[in-house]
């Protein structure tokens, strides 16, 4: 396979894309994309082993920008719940959430709803464990910096998180203008905040 990235892998890509797009993984063709990208289908193979290789090279920067996002966003300098009920903080974190949702929009779309016959089909599941992980992790972090905040049950932590991934799904679907967005997660932080010092005593 060659590893040169010019002209020719470029034009595949963006076919692909677009074809992924329309029909999503499963439905969508090699051969179609190959005329699309005016190459021949043997081409293509000298860029890429098969169709998942080229479906991963596309939504991987936003399947790598989520994940590093959720993990950013649960380290020790968010453990202040002070600071994390701020104006400031929520406007700043709904602002990356929307920049991170308009710029890979049709990309999570393709991995939350169309990638089935692909290797990331189950990939609500991967991001629903994901989050998981992240969460129970960024807990003890709360625990450390508050001993007294009182135990969240690991399966109220698990369907918080498969809830989350939902309304990623959600906000993709009902394709909401910015706007919207930055409504709905003004209110979502106003709920989640009040709801967590009330759960874990803090």
């Amino acid at each position: 396979m060659r590893v040169l990235k010019d002209d020719k892998y470029r034009a595949i890509l963006q076919a692909a894309r677009s074809e992924f797009i329309r029909k999503g993984y499963k439905d969508a063709s090699l051969r179609m994309i190959a005329k699309d990208a005016e190459v021949s289908l043997s081409n293509i193979y000298n860029y890429f082993r098969n169709k998942d290789e080229i479906f991963l090279t596309i939504v991987e920067p936003a399947r790598n920008s989520l994940f590093h996002f959720v993990s950013e966003k649960h380290t020790e300098k968010h453990i202040d719940f002070n600071l994390m009920s701020s104006l400031a903080y929520q406007q700043e974190t709904v602002e990356a959430y929307i920049q991170l949702l308009d710029k890979y929009r049709e990309e999570l779309r393709l991995l939350l709803f169309y990638s089935e016959g692909s290797s990331l089909s189950n990939f609500r599941d991967i991001f629903t464990e994901y989050l998981t992980d992240v969460s129970n992790h960024y807990m003890l972090l709360v625990k450390k910096h508050y001993p007294q905040a009182r135990e969240v049950s690991p399966f109220f932590i698990h369907a918080l998180c498969a809830f989350m991934v939902s309304i990623v799904g959600e906000i993709i679907t009902h394709e909401l203008e910015k706007q919207e967005i930055h409504d709905f997660f003004k209110e979502h932080f106003r709920f989640g905040t009040a709801g967590w010092r009330e759960l874990i005593g803090l």
